[in-house]
């Protein structure tokens, strides 16, 4: 019973092998490895966005390969930084490259990403889209996060899932939802993440 009770007395704060400042350097850190190059990131998702939505196959196959080498940067960049301060990183980081080569192939021998305006699925998955690329660090910098640690998509995982979820709602793939899982799973890591660090 005592043993039962120590168990039941662990916080999920308790469990995390980093604390929450350390989780917030790690973003500076990453955000200070990609200076001065934050302006070209944001022209790719600006790049990606408009291929997505032209219709010519070729223009979809390209932003497709774009989301795709989001997945990717994040696989090498982010979980490069996140092993130092947790083991399961390698692993995580497998996630993402099992993820980007999902989606590169469904952009080199499928439809490609091509975003439709259309349909509730659609409007939903453009809405959830505009709060990863957007809201996410928007909110993070409501709540007292300073710039340079911001967690943007392309380089972070949370912003990454979130807007890919809601691309490829918004695309006109009729069966999205393999390509649903990875993403899905990763923010179900992340809340419980997050749900630590908040009880920490």
């Amino acid at each position: 019973m005592d043993t039962l009770a120590t168990w039941l007395s662990y916080r999920p704060g308790d469990l995390l092998m980093f604390s929450p400042e350390t989780y917030r350097r790690l973003f500076e850190r990453l955000n200070l490895e990609l200076w001065p190059w934050h302006g070209l990131l944001a022209l790719l998702v600006v790049a990606m966005l408009w291929l997505a939505l032209r219709p010519e196959r070729v223009a979809q196959r390209a932003a497709g390969i774009l989301l795709a080498a989001a997945w990717a940067a994040v696989a090498w960049g982010f979980f490069d930084l996140y092993a130092e301060i947790n083991l399961l990183a390698p692993w995580l980081a497998g996630v993402f490259v099992a993820q980007a080569l999902a989606i590169a192939a469904i952009a080199l021998v499928g439809p490609g990403l091509a975003i439709g305006y259309a349909g509730r699925r659609a409007r939903i998955g453009l809405a959830i889209a505009c709060w990863g690329l957007l809201g996410h660090p928007l909110l993070l910098l409501a709540v007292g996060r300073s710039p340079a640690s911001l967690e943007l998509f392309g380089l972070a995982p949370d912003p990454t899932a979130i807007a890919t979820i809601g691309l490829l709602l918004s695309s006109q793939l009729r069966h999205p939802v393999p390509l649903l899982v990875l993403p899905l799973a990763w923010c179900l890591i992340a809340a419980l993440t997050w749900w630590a660090l908040l009880t920490a």
